[in-house]
């Protein structure tokens, strides 16, 4: 099926067996992964009741991220990317069975919950920008685009299945049982890395101190203006956009007086909303993506409002469904956009900045959504994070009009990269 889904646009690059078998792989991993990620945060607030509580999962999963991503991306320029992300998918998939273990003896507690998810994060803080920097060598250069925002689909696609069957699996036999499914599940993404077919690529790295890397990769991205500004872009919408998943437990049940499966069925929503939003940004390959970004950064902002004001299940799911496709828009384009000026010898380093960006903001984002929601209720906290995105965007579009009217098809725009990628690019 997914072959002749090839003779769409849309998905031009399962044209390519090395990036079929990746985006396979991973698929059936992250539906697993969601189904933890659901089950894990219910259970903390079932144990304690507290919006706070529930969000410090979050932070103490993101926080590795803000330390050490930079590191991580040094790390996928120097060795081969393909067994980088063996050696951290195999790390997730023990952390897994750690967590499953300690739920069927009955001997889960909180510091332990805390204690995984922060071992999980200082693992994804080398799993991620070794995954994103790894997509060039699975396609061309002309599907590359195409490649981004079908990977988003990945992480999105399996929010549509796994948080609905984590609700469901947890209200009927406990959460052990979904984090063995996610155990399981790492088989998959385990297996395609293991039979890739990759030519060895030279990483481009030719100093020998760490440091030296580091301070290149940064000045990379200090000197580009376009790759810069996306990249705040991305540092506000993981600090602000993202507060409605940290609060979904509280607000399933305090807000619209449900549980675990209502609780599942609006992260399933947000999934096919982000879905269709990623599938839309493959489709349109836009050379304007200015324009697509700050206009799904504004409906955003706006569905977020509205969320906070819903009390009625279905309504939330469209709504929240309306936030996530936004966001997945505006993420994928500026993916899509920062690898096409990206250096590959550099593409590691700039990539993890990104990963900085997007997932090292979560510490601030869970911070927000715990102090807020404690004080204020989950939906006050909810529309202000709205509001307050909405503005930032805003406040980002007027200083930088040449993002907004940035053209890819223009000679002018893409020649600000040949000083880097003319040599390396894939």
């Amino acid at each position: 099926m997914i072959v002749g889904l090839t003779r769409l646009s849309t998905f031009s690059a399962f044209r390519h067996r090395n990036y079929r078998l990746f985006w396979t792989g991973m698929l059936g991993s992250q539906v697993g992964t969601w189904m933890q990620s659901t089950a894990q945060s219910y259970l903390v607030w079932e144990l304690t009741r507290s919006a706070l509580a529930t969000s410090l999962v979050t932070l103490v999963f993101s926080f590795p991220s803000t330390v050490l991503s930079l590191v991580g991306g040094v790390v996928a320029d120097r060795v081969d990317r393909r067994r980088l992300v063996l050696v951290t998918q195999t790390v997730f998939l023990l952390q897994a069975v750690a967590l499953t273990v300690l739920t069927f003896a009955g001997r889960i507690r909180i510091w332990e919950i805390y204690v995984l998810a922060l071992a999980n994060g200082t693992v994804m803080a080398f799993d991620s920008p070794g995954r994103q920097s790894m997509l060039p060598s699975l396609v061309p250069r002309e599907d590359l685009s195409n490649a981004v925002a079908l990977n988003s689909t990945i992480f999105n696609a399996s929010r549509v299945i796994g948080p609905p069957l984590a609700g469901l699996v947890y209200a009927a036999v406990g959460p052990g049982w979904c984090f063995a499914v996610n155990a399981v599940s790492f088989l998959a993404i385990l297996y395609s890395l293991w039979i890739l077919r990759l030519a060895p690529a030279p990483t481009g790295i030719v100093r020998t101190h760490l440091l030296d890397d580091l301070r290149e990769g940064i000045a990379y991205v200090r000197g580009h203006h376009v790759v810069r500004t996306l990249l705040i872009l991305v540092a506000l919408v993981g600090t602000l956009a993202f507060v409605y998943i940290v609060l979904m437990p509280v607000l399933a049940s305090k807000v619209l007086g449900g549980g675990p499966a209502e609780n599942g069925y609006l992260l399933g929503a947000a999934g096919v909303g982000a879905t269709i939003g990623a599938l839309g940004v493959a489709t349109l390959r836009a050379t304007r993506p200015g324009r697509l970004i700050f206009g799904f950064g504004y409906a955003a902002s706006a569905a977020l409002v509205a969320l906070a004001f819903s009390r009625q299940l279905l309504l939330s799911m469209v709504l929240t469904a309306a936030v996530a496709g936004c966001v997945m828009a505006v993420l994928a384009t500026c993916n899509a956009t920062i690898q096409s000026y990206a250096a590959d010898s550099l593409r590691g380093r700039v990539m993890s900045i990104y990963t900085l960006a997007l997932i090292g903001s979560g510490p601030l984002n869970a911070a927000i959504a715990g102090t807020l929601g404690n004080w204020l209720g989950a939906d006050r906290a909810i529309g202000i994070s709205g509001l307050v995105m909405g503005l930032a965007v805003a406040g980002v579009a007027l200083r930088n009009r040449r993002l907004v009217d940035l053209d890819l098809s223009a000679p002018t725009e893409t020649e600000e990269a040949l000083p880097l990628t003319s040599s390396h690019a894939p």
